[in-house]
Order: structure tokens, then sequence, then C-alpha cells
């Protein structure tokens, strides 16, 4: 897979973390700005709500004068009316381009028309002018005017803040929202683009510490995590192609031990083949054709014997493909026998219980193998005289067949017997032993989806279950 054609995982997490402090950033930016807005809306309207109450005063004060005629309310209404100006002046300062502008320009103009309309109608007064009645209509008009449009603009701005904030309500849900999302995306997108993947590895390197060599499946993440996926399954390959030549490595060096013991099978058979041919050669002139016969056939059964016995050999020591076909088990547990009999002590027995028409889907070479280092390490365990037994049962509710491989041996300590599958684990002495002979039957055993377990107690020897499935490809369920 190409790097440059997807993102890298570091990327994608530094992608999201990046996204998701922008959002937040943008969050507070935005909802900074609208409380700034929401806050000047609201000295506005401090200010509006300010100016509409003088408005008030600066008609009651009118009226107070207009009734009573007194200089405190002619005064206190010139100041008011002072006082609503510079109130006007403040927010149009402040609302400069905004919608309540042309409100507030008109109550601008009306504050203005009302103070001039005022002071004609106190001169008309003093003076008794026939213009009086005119201009207090036209004054009492405007102050009319004047107080409603304050209300308006009041009224405005408070309708106008209420819209900020159901806005900045809205934009903050909104705002939320999409932190909340993010929040929970991230963590998913970190459980599927790394924790997923590892927990699937972790798993099946803890079925490889098992001897399960299953690879793993790759999920299409498109980033570092696939490639060490594919990169783990290429290492479980490897493991598969080291066992087959540990498995290898194993069979030869039981050849080896089995040398000898082969060439003194060997050396029966062809006494026996020298013998009758002497024999033979020494009464040719005899002519007696039963003799003769007779010979014959005997250097041709040994001929076969001997035949069986480098045939056995060779086809053991063959390295082929793993593959898996249903044979006799009595036929590969025989093979097995007559392999190891040399090196059995004769005062050991080796019996077999196992039905000749038991079939089994099994690899015949590296079943052959199990057997062959069972029956190894039971006539080693033994040293004297015993019994090998090698028998086998039907488990017709998990549909699998049992066999058992038990000696009359000592026994295995309980202490050791959880590592005696280990690699280059053995309890034999220095230079009597690799310590890989039940690891590969233990790997060998895993790979036709079968279990082995050790049973033993001190002095009531040792017995191995090998637990085979009937079905071919269906795994075993033993514990």
């Amino acid at each position: 897979m190409s790097k440059s054609s997807h993102f890298s995982l570091s990327f994608k997490i530094l992608f999201f973390v990046v996204c998701y402090v922008l959002g937040i950033s943008v969050m507070w930016f935005m909802s900074n700005d609208d409380m700034h807005t929401a806050g000047k809306k609201f000295t506005i309207m401090e200010r509006a709500y300010l100016l509409d109450n003088i408005i008030l005063e600066v008609r009651r004060y009118e009226k107070n004068y207009l009734l009573y005629d007194t200089p405190e309310a002619l005064k206190e209404h010139r100041e008011y009316i002072a006082k609503a100006e510079q109130t006007a002046d403040y927010i149009h300062a402040q609302i400069k381009n905004l919608k309540a502008t042309p409100l507030l320009n008109e109550l601008e103009l009306l504050i203005k028309s009302y103070k001039e309309n005022f002071s004609g109608l106190e001169k008309s007064r003093v003076e008794g002018s026939s213009e009086y009645d005119q201009l207090l209509h036209i004054t009492r008009d405007l102050g009319k005017q004047m107080t409603e449009k304050s209300a308006q603009l009041l009224e405005f701005e408070r309708v106008q803040l209420h819209v900020i904030f159901q806005e900045l309500k809205t934009r903050m849900s909104l705002l939320s929202a999409v932190a909340i999302i993010l929040g929970i995306i991230m963590p998913f997108v970190t459980f599927f683009k790394i924790f997923r993947p590892l927990n699937i590895i972790k798993k099946t390197t803890g079925a490889i510490a098992q001897g399960h060599f299953k690879r793993v499946e790759v999920l299409n993440t498109r980033d570092e995590m696939q490639q060490v996926m594919e990169a783990f399954n290429t290492m479980v390959q490897e493991l598969e192609l080291r066992q087959d030549q540990l498995v290898q490595s194993q069979k030869l060096s039981s050849i080896g031990t089995l040398t000898a013991g082969v060439a003194h099978q060997l050396n029966n058979p062809l006494n026996n083949i020298s013998t009758s041919c002497q024999i033979a050669l020494a009464e040719i002139d005899a002519g007696d054709k039963d003799l003769f016969l007779k010979m014959l056939n005997n250097i041709d059964q040994e001929t076969l014997r001997a035949r069986d016995v480098v045939k056995g050999l060779l086809e053991f020591s063959r390295s082929e493909k793993f593959s898996i076909r249903t044979a006799s088990l009595l036929d590969i547990v025989n093979r097995a026998v007559r392999l190891a009999r040399s090196e059995v002590a004769a005062d050991i027995q080796v019996k077999i219980d196992v039905p000749d028409s038991l079939m089994v889907p099994m690899d015949v070479q590296r079943m052959q193998e199990v057997f062959l280092n069972l029956i190894l390490n039971a006539a080693q365990a033994i040293e004297q005289k015993g019994v090998i037994t090698l028998s086998s049962e039907i488990d017709e509710k998990e549909d699998a067949v049992i066999i058992i491989v038990h000696d009359t041996g000592p026994g295995i300590p309980k202490e050791i017997q959880g590592q005696l599958f280990d690699p280059f684990y053995t309890t034999k002495e220095e230079g009597k032993g690799t310590g890989l002979g039940l690891s590969v039957v233990y790997g060998i055993i895993q790979k036709h989806h079968g279990e082995i377990s050790v049973s033993s107690e001190p002095g009531q020897g040792a017995s191995f279950y090998l637990r085979l499935p009937l079905s071919p490809g269906k795994e075993s369920s033993i514990s």
C-alpha cells in the first residue's frame, strides 16, 4: 500500500484534534461577540429606558408649569429637556447605522421641535400673545408624539435584545451540539482506527503463544494500522514456515536416533536372505525343486520386510506440505511403532488398542511424527521394564476421536506439566534431548484443529490425550 495515497494515522488524529480545537475556538469567539453585542444592546436599552423616563418627567413638569406657572416647574422642565437631549445624543453615538437609528433621529427632531415650541409658548404666555392657544396645542401634540416615539424606541430595543438573546441561545445550542458530536466522534475514531486493530492483534498474539497460527483480518483503515496488520500477517506466515522447518528439523533428529535401530532391523532380513541364498547354492546340485522354492519364498518375504523398513523410514523423512486426508489411524500407529521398535527396550511392551476400521482426517506424515515422539518419550521415561499403550475412543457428542498414549513410567511432576509443550524445554540430561519433540507435537495437533493435554500422578505413569476432530475443518472444543 502506498503511503502517499492515503493520509497517515498521525495526520488523521492531528486533523480531528485541530478541528475540535478550532470548533471550540470558533464557538468561544462567536459567543464572546454575541455577548458583547448583547451587552451593548442592554446598555442602549438602559439609556432608552432612562430617556423614556426623562421625557415623562418633561411632560410632568410641563403640566405643572401650565397649571401653576411656578418658576421651579419651569426650571425642572428646562433641566429635563437638556437631559433628554444629552441622553439622545449618547444613544445616537452608540447606535450609528443600526436599525434603531431612524427612530432615534425622529425622536431627536421631536425633542428639538418640542423645545423650540415650548420656548415660544413660554414667551407668548409672558407677553399675553394671541398665539398662546395655538402654540399650546402644538406643544402638547409634540409632547405626546415625543412620548410615543420614546416608548416605541424602548420597545424596539427590548425586542432587539430579546432577538439577540434568542440567537445567542440558538447558536450556543448549535455549537454545543457540534462540540458534543466531535467529542463523541473522536473516541469512536480512536477506537476503530487504533484500539480495535490493536485488540485484534493482541488476541491473535495470545493465540500464537498457544500455538494457533491464525492471521488477523486486515481492516481497511488506509493508514499505519493497516500496514501493521499486514506486516503482522507476514510475520504469522513466516512463523508457520519456521514451524514447518522446526518439524522437519525434529524429524531429521528423530531419523538420526532411529538410524542405528533401522540398521539392526535391516540386518535380520538381510541375514535370512544371505542364509537362504547359501543353502540354495549348496543344494543346487541336488536339484531339490521344493527346497529351491522354499528358499526363494524366504528371500522374497525377507526382501519385502526390508523394503517395508526402508519405505517407512523414507516416508517418515520425506518433507511435504501439510495436507489432511482421511486415513486409517491403526496404520499410522503401526508405522510409528515399527520405526520406534529399535529404540524401545526389549523389556518394554507396546500395546495397540485401536480399531482397524477407525478412519481419521489427518496429515499422515505429521501424525506419524506425533506418535513416534510420544512413543520414544514414553520409552525413555520407563527406562526399564514397563508397558506403553496406544488406545482410542470416540466422543460422539463432539464428533472427535480421543487418542491416549499411556506409559507405566515414574510420572511427571505437577509443577512442570504446564511447561512440557514449551519449545526447548526438556527434563533430559544435557546432550540427550533438544526439548523440541513435544513442542512439535503440540504444533502439529494445533494445526489439525485438535488439542493435546497431559495427565500424570507420581508413580502411576503419564497419559497424553490427543483429541482430533472427525469432520475435516471442524475444530475441537476440549478445554
